[in-house]
């Protein structure tokens, strides 16, 4: 069987391509044949009715080809007449080169035959002895070594106005390329429009085809199945039940063989097509980047030979002036030579007594710095010891007051911290002034273990998925509102950021102490946690309890003494100044931060309320002062109101203003 159109288009290849539709074309030139001549073949060929659909992916299939290849052969065209101006310039080129190259053995074997004339009449001048006779030779030997030069001169002459003209017709050429390269880009985006335009058109065409197909099977089908319920309606159906039902599924099979099968072919013309746009997408893409490379380098090439052109003259020049130029500087640097020997001799002997005087003064300098240091660093202590008893005052004063706060405005038991461990502290610190007993090296040592975890990423994930899931409660108000309103990978990584800035891991050091905690007991390579969730909380203050420790053991002044001493020995006297300033710093940090973070809290939120607290109390007197007021002016009106009813100005009315009291408040009473 022939192959279709489609298969071929979507062969990899052109010369695939072309040789699938030699093939098809042999096949039906001999089937044409046969017809005629009356054989028969050796299977019968059965028709097949071609959808609409197929039909048109063929015609699509074929405009596309022969688009592409009218678009092909464009640039085809474009290229083969670069091509041609090109051989012709080559051949041009040649032409000349050869010309150039006799002349060149013309001139070459013209000048060796003057200059030998003139070599033999030198000979010939020595011997003569007339001076008239002379100078008229010596003239003549002038113009003829003038006539020499002149033809060499005209020579270069040529050749340099020869080389002006290939610089003119290098930069007519690339002008003349660059207006190619854009023309060729125009077609291009022009071509990739046109041809864009075309696979749209024809594939709005296809997908028409195929609703078509579509429309028509559909109608047809119901057309058929409206034919058998008419059928159907005329039988009895107690007698074809089992019948109809068979033939609903197999028509019901039909329908869905016959979709997916359209839709199939639908989709595989669509891919192709799809594939063909963005392989002329490609291919226009990689057109340009290679014009593009093209012209920068022949723009890159240009520059080169200009630079050298210039770098060329240049050397030339100097190279005439260099041998007499070497020779004047060699007699100067002679003269200089000598002249500088003896003066850099006398200033040896001057510099080298200065430098002994220098040495004295250095060490007489020393001996002073020394002396100020020992009295700066006495003074220093001094004024250390005077801060560190005023900071221990204010650290009990801060003391007293926490506790206040909390016996008698909170009514909490106040927890006193550690004296022995807060004593330590101070005391390692205010060592000899400002040593705190570790060293800068150990520090780094530690510092740099720590930057990458001793543990899987396995082992810490479970472990911080176990403190997740039982630590919830720890979570303010703010937080949990915070995390309301996130994704889950987000909201679980807040989570856990809050909860492990709670229970206090600051650094890298502090996770791996939380999952050997979590892990104690098992072998390294089990990644099964067996901690019981219940024992979790329990577990976190082993941690909080094992992290304290450790600080406690950091700052101890007597222990790893030795090995502190060996590696401070090593240091250098900035480090360890450096060490010591950072030293000093983390004892007076430490000592501001006595009380804890979560005292500093409750401090802040006892202030909040006790303001709250106080304006209360403020709007509280305020209205009790106003009922004190109220109740002093009713008082006075209830005394005026006496005096009124009571004077003898009343008597005289006709109406008095007790009768009129009574009558207003006799229905009141009655009621009452």
């Amino acid at each position: 069987a022939m192959a279709s159109t489609v298969e071929i288009s979507s062969l990899p290849t052109q010369d695939a391509r072309i040789a699938a539709r030699r093939r098809r074309a042999e096949t039906k030139i001999r089937l044409e044949k046969e017809e005629q001549e009356g054989k028969k073949t050796k299977k019968d060929v059965v028709e097949e009715e071609v959808s609409l659909g197929k039909q048109q992916v063929g015609t699509s299939t074929a405009v596309l080809e022969r688009i592409r290849t009218e678009t092909w052969d464009e640039l085809t065209d474009i290229r083969v007449c670069f091509d041609d101006s090109e051989n012709q310039r080559r051949i041009v080129e040649e032409n000349n080169r050869l010309d150039r190259y006799e002349a060149l053995q013309i001139e070459a074997v013209t000048s060796g035959r003057k200059n030998a004339a003139i070599e033999m009449k030198w000979a010939d001048l020595l011997n003569m002895d007339i001076p008239q006779e002379l100078n008229d030779q010596l003239e003549f030997q002038k113009k003829a070594c003038q006539q020499i030069i002149d033809t060499k001169d005209r020579r270069i002459r040529d050749f340099q106005q020869e080389l002006k003209n290939k610089d003119e017709e290098y930069i007519k050429m690339l002008k003349q390329q660059s207006a190619d390269i854009t023309s060729i880009i125009a077609k291009m985006r022009e071509q990739y429009h046109t041809m864009r335009r075309h696979y749209e058109q024809q594939l709005e065409e296809i997908e028409d085809a195929f609703e078509q197909e579509r429309t028509d099977l559909l109608a047809k089908n119901k057309q058929e199945i409206e034919s058998l319920f008419e059928q159907r309606r005329q039988m009895e159906e107690s007698e074809f039940l089992e019948r109809r039902q068979e033939r609903e599924r197999g028509f019901q099979q039909q329908i869905e063989e016959l979709r997916t099968h359209f839709a199939d072919d639908y989709n595989k013309c669509k891919i192709a097509l799809e594939k063909g746009i963005q392989e002329l997408e490609q291919h226009h893409e990689k057109m340009m980047s290679t014009y593009q490379l093209n012209k920068e380098k022949l723009g890159y090439n240009l520059q080169v030979l200009t630079e050298r052109n210039k770098e060329h003259q240049a050397i030339q020049s100097t190279y005439k002036n260099r041998l007499n130029k070497l020779r004047e500087t060699l007699n100067t640097l002679m003269s200089r030579y000598n002249t500088l020997d003896q003066k850099y001799k006398h200033q040896n002997m001057d510099l080298t007594e200065e430098y002994k005087r220098l040495t004295r003064q250095f060490k007489d300098l020393q001996e002073k710095f020394q002396h100020f240091e020992q009295a700066d660093e006495k003074k220093f202590r001094e004024v250390w010891e005077m801060n560190e008893q005023e900071v221990r005052g204010l650290i009990t004063k801060v003391l007293e007051a926490d506790r206040l706060l909390h016996e008698q405005q909170l009514g909490h038991e106040w927890v006193q911290p550690k004296a022995e461990q807060l004593e330590l502290e101070l005391e390692t610190f205010s060592e000899s002034g400002t040593a705190t007993g570790k060293s800068t090296a150990i520090e780094s040592q530690d510092m740099a273990q720590s930057a990458s975890g001793k543990y899987s990423a396995t082992k810490v994930k479970k472990v911080l998925d176990l403190i997740k899931e039982e630590t919830q409660f720890l979570l303010d108000l703010k937080v949990r509102e915070q995390i309301l309103s996130l994704p889950q990978e987000q909201r679980d990584v807040l989570q856990i950021d809050a909860i492990l800035r709670y229970i206090g891991i600051e650094s890298q050091e502090d996770v791996d102490l939380l999952v050997s905690i979590f892990y104690h007991g098992q072998e390294e390579d089990d990644e099964n946690l067996i901690v019981d969730p219940d024992e979790v909380l329990q577990v976190l203050k082993e941690f909080i309890q094992e992290k304290e420790n450790l600080r406690i053991q950091d700052v101890a002044p007597d222990k790893k003494k030795k090995a502190r001493t060996q590696n401070l020995g090593s240091e250098s006297d900035a480090d360890r100044k450096a060490r010591r300033r950072r030293e000093e710093r983390k004892f007076w940090e430490r000592m501001g931060h006595v009380i804890p973070d979560m005292n500093f809290r409750v401090w802040k939120a006892l202030d909040v309320f006790l303001k709250k607290y106080y304006e209360l109390l403020q709007k509280r007197s305020k209205a009790i002062d106003g009922a004190v007021s109220m109740q002093r002016q009713n008082e006075e009106l209830k005394h005026l109101l006496d005096q009124y009813l009571g004077s003898k100005v009343n008597e005289e009315l006709q109406v008095p203003p007790t009768h009129v009291i009574r009558v207003v408040s006799g229905p009141d009473d009655t009621v009452r």
